[in-house]
């Protein structure tokens, strides 16, 4: 009777132990596994390509050469705002502020055309915004850069009507208003072997709008 109580207790305790091995975890199971990220498809993947770089000027590079201060986009603000000051003037007819500007021959042609006009401007003349402009050639003659510019605007004339006679101090009002839009070529010319020359206005002519 006592051998089988022993071997109960003995058995008893083989069982807690082999329960206590086989109801923990151990090693590795499917379970514990981390699922890895599966990688991208390389094929699949979006590619940023780059922006492509605007066409360079042919010649420009060789006009820096020459001429060491030379800066494309400040030489466009200078002639933008030049043609600015020489589009109004020409419609006032008043050209002494921008003759320094010009080559003399066209500064001739521009005072042949308004001495040849058969009666004074009426139209106040305004741009609209700021004309675009863009060097479209850039060549040479000897020692001459030639720079073609082509400007696109929208110009505002303005009828305006003069006050009547007696009425003191008052000035002219604008009564109709018409709209034009131009594009044109302007090739300015620079003498490179002058240090400080200027660029002078020396041809215009009608372009595509």
């Amino acid at each position: 009777m006592a051998a089988l109580v022993i071997f109960a207790i003995v058995a008893i305790i083989i069982l807690v132990q082999l329960y206590s091995v086989l109801g923990r975890k151990v090693g590795f199971r499917v379970e514990d596994k981390v699922l890895a990220k599966p990688a991208e498809d390389v094929d699949g993947a979006v590619k940023l390509e780059r922006p492509a770089e605007a066409p360079r000027l042919p010649n420009l590079d060789l006009l820096k050469s020459r001429d060491v201060n030379f800066n494309e986009i400040n030489f466009l603000e200078k002639a933008r705002e030049t043609y600015e000051q020489i589009v109004q003037a020409y419609h006032r007819g008043e050209l002494d502020p921008v003759k320094d500007r010009l080559s003399e021959n066209v500064l001739a042609i521009f005072r042949q055309a308004i001495a040849s006009r058969s009666a004074p401007v009426s139209r106040r003349l305004s741009f609209v915004e700021t004309p675009k402009a863009d060097i479209d050639l850039i060549d040479f003659k000897d020692d001459t850069a030639q720079i073609r510019v082509r400007f696109l605007s929208e110009l505002m004339f303005e009828e305006m009507l003069q006050p009547a006679d007696g009425e003191e101090g008052a000035k002219p009002q604008p009564k109709d208003k018409s709209y034009e839009r131009t594009a044109e070529f302007w090739t300015f010319q620079k003498n490179l072997r002058t240090p400080g020359s200027p660029w002078l206005l020396t041809h215009t002519m009608a372009a595509k709008a």
